[in-house]
């Protein structure tokens, strides 16, 4: 029997969002110092992935940030454009970020995890408020492999913004079930 659960949760005052390591200080900070206004602002929702242990308070151990936005159709790539509108409504996986200690966790796959459950978040909201397309910024070049093997379409060049049309997350998640 393990003595740890988890939940997702979205963010609200007194977690201890400072402890947090990605092993990237810019998503480290930006969760400690950011997160809180950026949802105050309505600029976006953020969600935390919580470990309790039986014996210590609830830890942060991913999050991921999500907001709606607007997608031109002739800035995806020509493999999605089909039935897009020419400006789409759509959602921007604007953050998602796995504390060190669950990387490399082959059995739970934290990574995996956390994005099938951005990309759940992101079906309910479209559920309610439409939306075509979603949207997510790689931030390097080791990542958009990564975004690519989950179904996501990387643009061509350096570009790293990689995309998914809600449509097809929706069917991705349902094979993966």
């Amino acid at each position: 029997m393990s003595d740890r659960t988890y939940r997702l949760s979205k963010l609200a005052p007194g977690y201890d969002l400072g402890a947090f390591d990605c092993g990237e200080p810019a998503y480290n900070q930006w969760l400690a110092d950011h997160a809180s206004q950026a949802v105050a602002a309505g600029a976006c929702m953020v969600y935390l992935l919580l470990e309790k242990r039986s014996d210590t308070k609830e830890k942060v151990i991913g999050y991921f940030a999500i907001c709606p936005t607007l997608v031109v159709r002739d800035d995806l790539p020509k493999s999605l454009q089909r039935k897009v509108l020419r400006s789409a409504p759509g959602w921007l996986l604007a953050k998602l970020a796995l504390d060190r200690s669950k990387r490399g966790d082959k059995a739970n796959q934290w990574g995996w995890q956390l994005l099938r459950a951005a990309l759940e978040t992101i079906m309910a909201a479209s559920d309610l408020g439409g939306g075509q397309i979603i949207v997510v910024d790689a931030d390097n070049p080791g990542l958009v492999d990564w975004y690519a093997r989950h179904g996501f379409v990387p643009t061509r060049g350096d570009n790293l913004r990689l995309y998914m049309k809600v449509a097809t997350a929706r069917k991705y998640l349902d094979s993966e079930n």
